[in-house]
């Protein structure tokens, strides 16, 4: 494996990751219907095309990203000595790392308030005091539901590592060659 193959790698995992994070921070301010702010609108509008510019890049423009930094110069070998190692196995571990990152930072959160919606639901008395406010305010319902997306998002990645890991590395081409 190259040096070139491993910085291309590291982008596109990158990338994968700043497009999952960003579209599960703007979706709690976009669910948002607490009427229309225009100021808000702008500001999301504006930080949506920018960051799903910046991940287009990453995911789509690696080799140019690789060439404009010059990732592939200044290494005394052109090659990592490493046996077992290849891009695609690379770029499957980083997949199940991110994978099981979304997992084991969401699942507590999500599984918290699924057992205060529960508690509510069959409890004669409902919910007191924190769990009350803690649970019916908008914040908290968008952080449930993004919190449960990010859960099944990152068992979509693991299930799925080795399409997802074809999908992005099918049609990559060695930087050597163009010259």
């Amino acid at each position: 494996m190259t040096k070139t193959d491993l910085f291309r790698v590291i982008i596109k995992i990158f990338g994968i990751y700043c497009f999952i994070d960003v579209l599960f921070q703007l979706l709690p301010s976009i669910s948002f219907s607490g009427g229309f702010d225009a100021f808000s609108f702008t500001f999301n509008l504006i930080y949506m095309i920018v960051m799903g510019l910046i991940a287009f890049l990453l995911l789509f423009q690696t080799d140019r990203l690789v060439k404009l930094f010059r990732l592939e110069k200044g290494f005394d070998t052109p090659t990592i000595d490493a046996k077992h190692l290849s891009a695609n196995g690379l770029f499957k571990l980083g997949l199940i790392v991110m994978g099981l990152l979304m997992i084991a930072d969401n699942i507590a959160p999500f599984l918290n308030f699924c057992y205060l919606i529960f508690k509510e639901q069959v409890s004669a008395d409902g919910l007191t005091g924190a769990n009350n406010m803690a649970l019916h305010q908008h914040l908290y319902f968008n952080r449930w539901v993004v919190c449960g997306l990010n859960v099944l998002v990152g068992i979509i990645i693991l299930t799925n590592y080795k399409w997802i890991s074809k999908l992005f590395l099918k049609n990559e081409k060695k930087l050597g060659d163009n010259g």
